[in-house]
């Protein structure tokens, strides 16, 4: 068949678990105007689609793309595939006949060595974008392919009932901020080493302005007991904290938006220095930010009640695995935002140690766990693990405070955000799956009704 005629995307895959990228990735493709077959289509059942599957990867397909992952490329059926797709590549002298999508880390087979991956493990989307520079363009869209597409992604889909439901969001809405951010300057012919080393040794949230000067929220005794005697400062100018944010600093040079960069610094400093108050320690991820997790000294093991209006129940945060003899360690990332309004947003993140104490140091292990450990983890058991953190953090109470100097903490008002939606949809009917890895904690939240 000539090479012309040749215009079906293969999908190639073995897991069930890749059954979704599947769906998506093939109605995306389907939806471009590409004509895609993939094993998935087996969902429909009926004709004999192992040799039609075959058919289409000998005689259409113009590429072949391998869901490529450390499981897949072993499975037999993947194997045999690749094997049938690399006879193809050479009978068409197509030397990019095979394109893996590197799902995870694998093992290349033999026969695709040489092939140049695609990366779908930083982003579906960024990898669809990636992939479309190496794609023929499109025939002539199918409707039928992409009523066919649509309809297997509909197999598993629920249907929405008129019932609305509360969705709990990561932010935490900040009622109060301080009320002031003052410039402060070292005197002239201090040593910038100097004043650098004093603002790293202060407690109170700083950011450098300038060669000699500096911008707090604290007050002149609060940083002056602070700080070196002999390294006296002067208070400049102050202005409000909201009107810096809201309009940054015109009078001292400081933009809107660098205005709300330094801001943003300040807070983050300000929780941080609250987390390790708490006993909470620092983890430095891949992105140079900094997850915040309790050991098993600092943090309880056993589950941690949370009780607010519409939000009540019992998680654990902490918890061990005996498959993997290891322990497990909710943490947070946090940011400071001001639009759509003031609030700070909490991300979930998980810290590996092997003893409590000591996350592991290997970070491609820890990087590895984190995609896997936690892979049949719902939803909700992610938003109660804040729940339970945050009502640890402000000891049961409905708001807790960050200190910022001065008289005016910034002030948190918990549980996080809800926003009201106008339909929901019914929670699965079957039991959750257990969890192998981390038998220690129930998949779902026990509540409580009193």
């Amino acid at each position: 068949m000539p090479a012309q005629q040749r215009e079906v995307l293969f999908i190639s895959h073995a897991n069930p678990e890749d059954n979704p990228f599947c769906l998506w990735l093939g109605a995306k493709l389907a939806a471009m105007g590409y004509e895609v077959w993939a094993d998935v289509l087996r969902l429909r059942g009926g004709d004999d689609w192992q040799r039609k599957l075959e058919d289409a990867l000998r005689n259409r397909t113009r590429k072949v793309l391998l869901v490529a992952n450390g499981t897949s490329v072993q499975k037999q059926g993947v194997r045999n595939e690749i094997q049938i797709a690399s006879d193809v590549s050479k009978k068409i002298s197509d030397a990019e006949f095979i394109i893996p999508l590197r799902m995870s880390d694998y093992e290349k087979p033999f026969l695709i060595a040489h092939a140049q991956y695609i990366d779908f493990e930083k982003g579906w989307s960024k990898g669809l974008h990636d992939l479309l520079e190496m794609l023929p363009r499109p025939p002539t869209t199918s409707a039928g392919q992409n009523a066919i597409w649509r309809g297997l992604q509909q197999i598993h889909g629920k249907a929405v009932v008129e019932t609305p439901e509360l969705l709990r969001s990561n932010w935490v809405a900040v009622t109060d901020l301080p009320k002031y951010i003052v410039l402060y300057e070292f005197k002239i012919g201090v040593a910038a080493s100097r004043v650098a080393a004093a603002l790293d040794n202060c407690t109170w949230p700083v950011a450098p302005f300038g060669d000699l000067g500096f911008l707090s929220c604290a007050s002149f005794d609060e940083l002056q007991s602070e700080i070196d005697p002999s390294l006296p400062i002067v208070q400049k100018a102050r202005r409000s904290f909201s009107q810096f944010i809201g309009s940054g600093w015109p009078n001292e040079g400081i933009e809107t938006r660098d205005a709300r960069r330094i801001a943003t610094n300040l807070v983050r400093q300000g929780l941080e220095a609250l987390f390790s108050r708490r006993g909470l320690k620092g983890y430095e991820l891949s992105n140079n930010h900094f997850a915040w997790w309790g050991d098993t000294a600092s943090v309880p093991t056993t589950k941690i009640r949370f009780r607010w209006p519409e939000a009540v129940g019992l998680r654990q945060i902490q918890g061990h695995s005996d498959k993997r003899k290891m322990n497990w360690h909710y943490g947070v990332s946090v940011a400071f935002r001001i639009f759509p309004q003031w609030h700070i947003r909490f991300g979930g993140r998980l810290v590996f140690t092997e003893d409590g104490k000591v996350p592991f140091d290997d970070p491609a292990k820890m990087h590895r766990l984190r995609r896997s450990f936690a892979k049949s983890w719902r939803n909700a058991r992610w938003r109660d693990m804040l729940l339970a953190f945050l009502s640890w953090l402000a000891s049961g109470k409905d708001q807790f405070e960050i200190p910022m100097g001065g008289d005016f903490p910034i002030i948190l008002r918990l549980p996080p955000k809800g926003f009201q939606a106008p339909v929901s949809i019914p929670a699965a009917a079957e039991n959750p799956e257990a969890d192998d890895d981390d038998p220690s904690d129930d998949d779902e939240v026990e509540s409580e009704d009193v």
